[in-house]
């Protein structure tokens, strides 16, 4: 069940935390470049080799992107009007709220995370025999354990990328507000959020008729992005508007 693109992945994992780490140290948001430029030449390459799969990787990156795009309004939100975090510059584009640096990174990152539950479900699939006559675990069941597997990367993965920046490439808590928790300088809801955003992608993308096919990357980031904003707004409710 090995896929080439697997390696891929792995690799893009480690290099995305590395240059948030780096960037964090040397406190430049162009430090995030490098990490572009490799996660695009190991996904162009893999879509390139012929005996590789590459429809997961291909619909994770529309993931990607779509969940991105749903998502900037709430982070617009959270930095320029509620003035929670504050991102340093320079950048490309110094007009936009979040730096491009970060932004595309965010790609990389929902594009990661899609990957993963997807790949989940179809190793959990095959490991449990989903479709014979006698599964061990029904297709809901191996959905929801390869989102709870993702959701929990996905949280502690936030948590790591967010502490890397912290008073380097972004300041949270810019506005000073009282009785914030945190872990590691990072405000408790944002890996909340992560966790509880990929739990539903059971939801997202669909786990009726033949996974992962239910419904289209485009549609499922979109509902992502929609949700992760809507959650950070509740919490944002909860740790800002109701201190």
């Amino acid at each position: 069940m090995a896929h080439k693109t697997d390696r891929a992945i792995f690799a893009v994992t480690g290099t995305t935390f590395l240059t948030f780490l780096i960037a964090g140290q040397l406190g430049s948001i162009w430090g995030l470049y490098p990490n572009l430029f490799v996660a695009t030449f190991l996904f162009i390459y893999c879509t390139r080799q012929l005996d590789s799969d590459t429809a997961l990787l291909s619909s994770s990156a529309v993931f990607g992107v779509a969940t991105t795009l749903i998502y900037l309004p709430m982070d617009w939100l959270l930095s320029r009007e509620a003035r929670l975090i504050f991102y340093l510059r320079p950048d490309f584009l110094a007009n936009l709220t979040t730096p491009v640096g970060i932004l595309l990174n965010w790609v990389v990152c929902a594009t990661l995370a899609a990957y993963c539950y997807q790949r989940l479900t179809q190793v959990l699939r095959s490991r449990f025999a989903v479709d014979t006559e006698t599964p061990k675990i029904g297709a809901t069941g191996t959905a929801m354990l390869a989102a709870g597997l993702t959701a929990g990367g996905a949280a502690i993965g936030s948590t790591l990328i967010y502490a890397f920046g912290e008073s380097q490439l972004w300041i949270w808590n810019a506005a000073q507000v009282d009785r914030i928790p945190e872990i590691a300088g990072v405000p408790v809801f944002v890996p909340i959020s992560f966790f509880f955003t990929f739990l539903l992608s059971p939801y997202f993308f669909g786990i009726a008729g033949g996974f992962p096919k239910a419904y289209p990357a485009a549609v499922a980031g979109i509902r992502c992005g929609i949700f992760l904003g809507a959650l950070q707004f509740l919490s944002f409710l909860l740790f800002y508007a109701w201190r």
